[in-house]
């Protein structure tokens, strides 16, 4: 049977009825598409189209003379084979991606540089600063008319300090903060605040300062006050009242520019590292759901720009590779970091191939050994970590039965874990402090010990109730048991420390003392971690109390206290069940445990319907911690000898040890009772 014969001219001049002279792309396609622009021009877009149609007619000359040579796919990795993304790079030993221009990737492209154009948007990213109309200033009129958004600039204008003051907060910020995100470039954002006051004499009104770039100020200047501790506040001048409405302020004011400026319209790399440096300040002061959504928009906005197309970092990286390298590895390090919750991430791994920054300080282009601290180390270790959850969860989600879940839960703890030892930098080790090395490693180390601790318990968070009933998932009830401890004993010692108040202290403690909680509803009174943890819950009530400003801790105490008093009612009925039944066999005390435990939909309704004073929005990352037995262990800042800490070399039961208790065949929402304590004192559905 004969076949029919291929098609040669285009699908445009078969609809016109026209004489297609079978190039690629024909003349016609491009006398229509191109020096005839379908859209209105605006703000230079005619010298736009200029520079595309030469490019263009580069593009079907070098087509013409070479063939329209399409390239290969780039090789997927084998089945059941471990990929690793080009973020961690070789300096850590793990694999490295190819990242070689392709031979005729810009032929290719295009048919879609003609179309973005159409969309009005640009398809390589190379091109977007060079070509894409400035970012809204100051004067211009946003969204809801000039008039309105003058008013409502002049009003933030008179929120910023004076210039001292806000020079104190931005160099705090430098020293003390920006090594734990890394969100932005210090010595480019130092010169930009010179030229702020140097030339526009500190005023946002100014007809040549971007409010994208006023956006980023603000959210520096929310993070330092917002975790800046009381005594350090009232050096710079600010007192209690007034550091916490400013905190909300500026946060506001961050919002406010970014909106001003069009950011979802006109990218730029100031709104994306305004929202990542957004986060410290975001969770503490009660502002997790909104935060959750810019970030998600900073993320679009950051493969808008390219930043998840930047390859390996060059020799000679310029000013906008170490920006946008930088500020996409914290949105793929918080991307990551809120699996849990929403069940699904945005960044694909296989989808870039952006290596993580190096390790070098901001005043230095060279790079460092990973054993040596910069304002990077922290960030870049914190990716690998992060970059294990979105490989657990498409393991989970592409297993089918408890068992297999598990199976995947305990292999990814062991990989956490091996993380945790093999490729940890010495610095952040339990080793001795150089005084060479900058001043806040020992912060670094205890929020290490703190995050680290909680991610290993994400691992295991969708089998923690069901660790509680069935013996089968009791390695999650020894890890999250021991994470508790943990993250109570560190949040301990980080309060009695001048450093910065970061947002995961009271978030990760609050998380902790949940898990202890519903321990202690499992286990009769005259066990002795009955006690042991409710008195550590009980302590940790009163250290959350001093957080004046964090929406979670707030609200954590709230939760915890009414918990505890749960508990109490639970014992005192069961005490009377007791009395009025003299035979308590061993099978009815297993009874009394089930009728003993929290009935969460009373709780949660009861919870709600004395929560008369919601926080201002929810929280988001409240989760778990660290790992071993039920005894505290500390697998980051005590590295002891051999022997004497067997709580990380815990033995992951073989199949045969599955096979001695059968499997629930409930379903899978263990954890169901966990998360919703979590989303409670987080805020969530406010």
């Amino acid at each position: 049977m004969a076949t029919a014969r291929r098609r040669l001219a285009c699908a445009d001049c078969t609809r016109r009825k026209i004489k297609c002279d079978k190039e690629i792309p024909c003349s016609n396609c491009i006398k229509s598409y191109v020096f005839t622009p379908p859209l209105e021009v605006h703000h230079g877009e005619s010298a736009v189209v200029e520079t595309l149609s030469k490019r263009i007619a580069e593009l079907e000359a070098r087509l013409n003379s070479t063939g329209a040579m399409r390239p290969s796919m780039p090789a997927m990795p084998a089945p059941g084979s471990r990929y690793v993304p080009p973020l961690a790079s070789s300096s850590s030993g793990l694999a490295h991606t190819d990242t070689r221009p392709r031979q005729g990737s810009e032929i290719e492209d295009a048919a879609s540089i003609l179309e973005f154009l159409a969309w009005g948007r640009m398809k390589n990213p190379d091109h977007h600063e060079a070509i894409q109309p400035k970012s809204p200033a100051a004067g211009a009129p946003g969204a809801g008319g000039a008039e309105n958004a003058m008013s409502e600039l002049q009003v933030l204008q008179l929120h910023l300090p004076d210039r001292r003051q806000v020079c104190q907060l931005v160099d705090w910020h430098l020293e003390s903060l920006l090594w734990y995100h890394g969100s932005f470039h210090a010595p480019t954002f130092r010169s930009q605040l010179q030229e702020f006051y140097d030339t526009h004499n500190g005023s946002i009104l100014s007809s040549g300062i971007s409010l994208q770039w006023a956006a980023l100020l603000f959210s520096v200047l929310a993070g330092s006050l917002t975790c800046a501790n009381r005594q350090i506040a009232q050096t710079w001048g600010f007192m209690d009242t007034e550091q916490d409405t400013l905190s909300h302020r500026w946060y506001q004011g961050t919002i406010t520019c970014l909106y001003r400026g069009e950011y979802m319209a006109h990218y730029s790399l100031d709104s994306v590292e305004a929202i990542a440096t957004l986060t410290i300040s975001a969770h503490m002061i009660g502002y997790s759901n909104q935060q959750s959504i810019l970030l998600a928009s900073a993320i679009k906005i950051s493969q808008s720009l390219g930043l998840h197309r930047l390859g390996p970092e060059p020799a000679h990286a310029s000013k906008r590779d170490f920006r946008g390298r930088r500020v996409w590895a914290q949105l793929c390090t918080q991307d990551w970091f809120s699996i849990p919750f929403s069940e699904s991430y945005l960044i694909q791994p296989l989808h870039s191939n952006t290596e993580k920054p190096g390790n070098r300080n901001d005043d230095s282009a060279a790079i460092i050994p990973d054993s040596q601290p910069t304002i990077l180390s922290y960030p870049r270790y914190l990716l690998e970590v992060a970059y294990v959850m979105p490989q657990l969860q498409d393991a989970v989600g592409a297993s089918n039965t408890l068992y297999t879940k598990y199976e995947q839960v305990l292999r990814y703890d062991k990989q956490m874990r091996a993380l945790a030892t093999a490729h940890r930098p010495q610095f952040l080790s339990n080793v001795q402090i150089d005084p060479a090395w900058p001043h806040y490693v020992p912060w670094a180390r205890r929020a290490l010990a703190i995050s680290y601790s909680h991610k290993i318990c994400m691992i295991h968070r969708a089998f923690l109730g069901l660790s509680f009933t069935n013996p089968a998932f009791s390695i999650t009830r020894r890890t999250c048991i021991a994470a508790a401890k943990t993250i109570l004993k560190e949040h301990t010692q980080a309060v009695e420390e001048d450093g910065p108040v970061l947002w995961i202290y009271p978030a990760f403690s609050v998380a902790a003392c949940i898990i202890l909680c519903l321990d202690v509803f499992h286990r009769t009174p005259e066990e002795p971690e009955t006690s042991e943890h409710k008195l550590l819950v009980e302590e940790s009530i009163e250290m959350l109390k001093q957080y004046n400003q964090s929406a979670i801790a707030a609200r954590g105490v709230k939760l915890l206290s009414e918990l505890l008093e749960a508990i109490d009612r639970s014992r005192a009925n069961s005490q009377k069940r007791r009395a009025g039944s003299p035979s308590h066999d061993e099978s009815n005390g297993s009874a009394e445990k089930r009728r003993r435990f929290l009935d969460m939909p009373k709780f949660v309704k009861s919870f709600w319907g004395r929560d008369s004073q919601p926080s201002a929005s929810g929280n988001e990352e409240l989760q778990l911690v660290d790992s071993g037995d039920d005894a505290v262990i500390d697998p980051l800042l005590r590295d002891a000898p051999p022997g004497d800490n067997d709580e990380l070399r815990l033995d992951f039961p073989s199949e045969d040890l599955y096979g001695t208790f059968p499997l629930s065949q409930a379903p899978f929402d263990g954890a169901s009772t966990f998360e919703q304590l979590l989303f409670l004192a987080g805020g969530f559905g406010d």
